[in-house]
């Protein structure tokens, strides 16, 4: 090799490929999910890892609950962050008075 021949370095790709869920991919894991294989099986079958699918799942979960729920990214801070006494939420009565019986030396609601 000649001393004024330029070298080009050609980058090598390090790590795994992205793998690519094509509508098609898609479905066979909803067909799969269906048939309740578990995540490590639809993964060798379609060809990628148990952690794609995770990760893949994981971003699908959050999206879906902040378009169906409505759930938002944002913390609120707020000073009415405080629990709701028990007979609030139990169908809004106000809290009864328990009458204890005493038999045979213990005592028991009525």
């Amino acid at each position: 090799m000649d001393k004024n021949t330029p070298v080009i370095d050609i980058p090598k790709k390090v790590g795994r490929p992205n793998f690519e869920f094509t509508p098609k991919i898609l479905e066979q894991v909803k067909t799969m999910a269906s048939y309740m294989c578990t995540k490590a099986e639809i993964g060798k079958i379609i060809g990628c890892s148990e952690s794609t699918i995770k990760l893949k799942s994981s971003i699908m979960a959050m999206w879906l609950g902040k378009v169906y729920l409505g759930q938002t990214d944002k913390i609120q801070n707020a000073d009415d962050n405080v629990p709701l006494p028990i007979y609030d939420i139990i169908e809004h009565e106000e809290p009864k008075e328990i009458e204890f019986k005493e038999v045979q030396n213990d005592t028991i609601p009525k």
